[in-house]
């Protein structure tokens, strides 16, 4: 049996809980789909999981329970063709703790004896948030252009605060202070782009993050050395379930059909497949 150690990592609200519900729905509901199904619960907080997969299904809000808690998932899953079984260690970091760890430029011994047994990360994006939008010298010398001195700020400068660094600087920021923790370790890395329904879903997810979030695009691509990376497209959730009609839509559906997976120009839903790509040793 292969214990595989996999990190859900990311800020506030991109996506991370939503994930695990529909992935702990699918992992039960999928029984005719896809190569694993799920065995048995080795010490999984299974109120947790049941709780949040019941919101997901039935298109209510996926709130995370404990802000500041790790929640330690660990799926036994099996090959339904070989019979090999492997375990998945997945600790969920809270979004909050994430900011907490890039703030105080620290995290605690717990975070840091997991992470010496994690052998990839999922990392979450959110593509509504602002703060992942670059700012380029071209677009801010038109704005100049045409507003002139009124687009300048003539106040006091403010104080440095977290809130004023762009998303992808601490994104970028986490996988330095990883590598930095813990040298010499290749590890694979999935970039999960949350809500891929509302992008334009014209482009390919590797794509779409070189031009929406470049920075860390980068960073990844000049250090393939350290991680190995691929990039998903992820819809967990389906739709907007604050708007009435897409809701009732969605009800309508089995709760399965939801979930959409974009993988390079493949579509399916399959949620593990961010999760299998890290644990197949034999992927690049």
């Amino acid at each position: 049996m292969n214990d595989k150690g996999i990190l859900f990592s990311g800020l506030p609200e991109s996506g991370k809980t939503t994930f695990l519900a529909a992935l702990w729905y699918y992992v039960f509901n999928a029984v005719d789909e896809g190569e694993f199904e799920c065995d048995s619960l080795e010490n999984s907080e299974l109120e947790y999981l049941n709780l949040i997969s019941r919101n997901w299904a039935s298109c209510n809000s996926v709130i995370r329970t404990n802000q500041s808690k790790i929640e330690h998932v660990n799926i036994k899953l099996v090959n339904k063709v070989t019979g090999s079984s492997m375990i998945l260690n997945i600790p969920d970091i809270s979004g909050e703790t994430f900011k907490t760890q890039f703030t105080d430029r620290e995290w605690d011994e717990e975070f840091d004896n997991l992470l010496q047994n994690v052998h990839g990360i999922l990392l979450f994006i959110d593509p509504r948030d602002v703060k992942n939008k670059p700012r380029f010298i071209y677009h801010e010398n038109q704005n100049f252009k045409y507003f002139g001195e009124d687009m300048i700020n003539t106040t006091s400068e403010q104080p440095w605060t977290e809130d004023l660094v762009p998303s992808q600087v601490k994104l970028v920021d986490f996988l330095q202070m990883v590598d930095f923790n813990t040298p010499d370790v290749l590890r694979k890395i999935s970039v999960v782009i949350s809500c891929w329904d509302l992008t334009d879903g014209k482009e390919d997810p590797e794509i779409w993050c070189k031009n929406e979030l470049p920075l860390l695009h980068q960073y990844l691509t000049t250090n393939k050395d350290l991680f190995k990376v691929k990039y998903f497209g992820v819809s967990s959730q389906g739709g907007d379930y604050e708007n009435s009609n897409i809701k009732d839509s969605l009800l309508s559906k089995d709760a399965l059909e939801r979930i959409k997976i974009v993988e390079g120009s493949e579509i399916s839903n399959n949620i593990l497949s961010p999760i299998l790509w890290i644990t197949n040793e034999d992927t690049d």
